[in-house]
């Protein structure tokens, strides 16, 4: 009998590997698009460059890019922590930020001797093109370059500075880890990408759940106690230093949330913050357009069935978007709104996967697209009067 049921889970086990191996390649080969459509991810990498460098360098025709990188985003506390971590004195630290990236930015610093800011500039433009070359494996080429191409805020923390791209480096090789079964490897990574931004933790418990569906109790255990021993590395020093291992959560809470929850009714926040009155008509219309553009996409994606049967084979990468797209629009922040097109970012790739049928198949068009979203990004982040104002002065 005990054979029996032997056999019965191996099999069971057999077939959930099999399906989750055939939609490992799930971006590359989707629906009526052929292999001679599929693109390489050497063509995705050569599009990105070219928009990356027509970014920079419209950037820096109307600012200096080195004194403009010391006040954009999260830079200056992100360099303060680092430098805090460098000399372990944390006396006059303000704590909020996950310190994730800091700690990558003062390895590299130490290795390299280069100074924190411009560490942070190479990590978060390595780590780009990382989640990149990630994207291209997990949904494919074509994903891949909708994503460079649509999200102004990529283009931004990739080549400004930021946490986003290092935690989709390694959000993405977690999905990439799982997709081959190697869980301890998947949970490595998704801790350490919650150490980096807080919502990794929907990629932690996606690979809970999914070898909860898979009854593998030993993985989940090894899992769980990777999971734990990083979180634990992590908020030691808080706690010895700080006096709070939960520093960085509490400091979101004073200085980021309407009030002591992360999170309130659907659209509570962003319709608070739409009616605030403050915003621009421009800056309303285009935050209107990414809230309709993650909708449809999740409408899209929930009634697929080739993305349905996508969840059930692949059930961490699933879970991370579902939990991360209710956390979207049930954040309870007053920026709810307007950082919507930043805070979708880890959800970009999987929209644009689910309009995949309607992304031009012509490399050269979406190379000219490439071209003029980076252009129209960058004058976008100087600030489209500051350029005009700049225009009229050299006329």
């Amino acid at each position: 009998m005990w054979d029996n049921v032997t056999l019965m889970t191996n099999g069971r086990t057999q077939l959930q590997t099999a399906r989750a191996g055939a939609f490992a390649e799930v971006g590359s080969n989707h629906s009526a698009v052929g292999p001679s459509s599929r693109l390489s991810v050497g063509r995705v990498l050569m599009l990105t460059m070219v928009s990356y460098v027509t970014y920079l360098y419209t950037v820096s025709r109307f600012v200096n890019y080195s004194d403009f990188t010391k006040g954009y985003g999260d830079n200056s506390p992100y360099v303060a922590i680092a430098s805090a971590i460098e000399h372990w004195d944390f006396s006059q630290l303000h704590v909020k930020l996950f310190w994730g990236l800091p700690y990558a930015v003062t390895a590299l610093s130490a290795i390299t001797r280069i100074p924190n800011l411009p560490s942070l500039i190479v990590i978060s433009g390595l780590a780009s093109l990382a989640a990149i070359i990630l994207t291209c494996k997990l949904w494919g080429g074509w994903v891949a370059v909708a994503f460079v191409i649509l999200s102004r805020e990529w283009l931004e923390r990739s080549l400004l500075g930021g946490a986003e791209p290092l935690f989709l480096a390694l959000l993405f090789g977690a999905f990439l880890a799982a997709r081959k079964q190697r869980w301890g490897l998947a949970a490595s990574l998704a801790s350490l990408a919650t150490v980096v931004r807080p919502m990794g933790i929907f990629a932690l418990a996606g690979i809970g759940i999914a070898l909860l569906f898979r009854r593998d109790f030993r993985k989940l255990a090894a899992a769980a106690a990777i999971g734990l021993a990083i979180g634990t590395l992590y908020a030691l020093p808080l706690k010895l230093y700080v006096g709070d291992s939960l520093a960085n959560v509490n400091g979101y809470g004073q200085a980021d949330w309407n009030s002591k929850s992360p999170v309130s009714f659907p659209f509570a926040a962003i319709v608070h913050n739409a009616l605030g009155g403050s915003a621009t008509e421009l800056n309303l219309a285009r935050s209107g357009v990414w809230i309709a553009f993650i909708l449809l996409a999740a409408i899209l994606i929930a009634r697929k069935v080739s993305i349905r049967e996508y969840s059930k084979s692949l059930p961490m990468e699933a879970t991370f978007w579902a939990l991360y797209l209710i956390f979207l629009f049930t954040y309870n922040s007053p920026w709810a709104r307007d950082q919507f097109p930043r805070f979708a970012i880890p959800l970009v790739p999987f929209s644009a996967f689910s309009m995949e049928r309607w992304i031009p198949r012509s490399y050269w068009l979406l190379l000219i697209l490439g071209l003029v979203s980076a252009v129209l990004s960058a004058t976008e982040t100087v600030g489209i009067m500051n350029v005009v104002g700049m225009v009229r002065k050299a006329i």
